[in-house]
């Protein structure tokens, strides 16, 4: 039982002393990453819900603005099927402001995105940040914690 515990301690600093995993994770995510924000800044003009949720894991959460949690993949999806009728997204662009490794397997992304919606003949500009925890399981990279501020 020592032993365990042992290697339990030791493990942050064994991952730690690994060369270049930061690089590698960055590199591994980077991908999915920018195809997730591509497809993003259509499929949320689109309405393509099964596109904005593809990127989340089984288990991910999605945090609104407000501070509600939507669980899963499939609520994820079910959030964005129902986007409001009479508000139709004209544009929209994210831009990722940075990223780092937390270990091998995750990675957090943060930025901000713009959509301008048009709703009763009026456009308006919506501006918001985000922070995304991406996890890699397998040979691909789910996100597991997305915050919309």
């Amino acid at each position: 039982m020592k032993h365990n515990f042992f290697l339990m301690a030791a493990a942050p600093l064994l991952i730690a002393a690994a060369p270049g995993w930061k690089t590698q994770a960055l590199a591994s995510a980077a991908p999915y990453i920018d195809k997730a924000n591509s497809d993003w800044e259509r499929a949320i003009v689109s309405g393509n819900a099964a596109v904005l949720s593809a990127p989340y894991a089984a288990n991910g959460v999605f945090i609104a603005p407000d501070g509600t949690a939507i669980h899963g993949n499939a609520g994820v999806k079910t959030m964005y099927a129902r986007r409001p009728t009479g508000v139709k997204v004209l544009r929209a662009t994210i831009h990722s402001d940075g990223r780092t490794a937390a270990d091998p397997d995750d990675v957090y992304e943060w930025g901000s995105a713009q959509m301008t919606l048009l709703s009763k003949g009026k456009e308006r500009l919506v501006v918001g940040r985000y922070l995304t925890v991406w996890h890699r399981s397998g040979k691909q990279w789910l996100i597991t914690h997305n915050i919309a501020f």
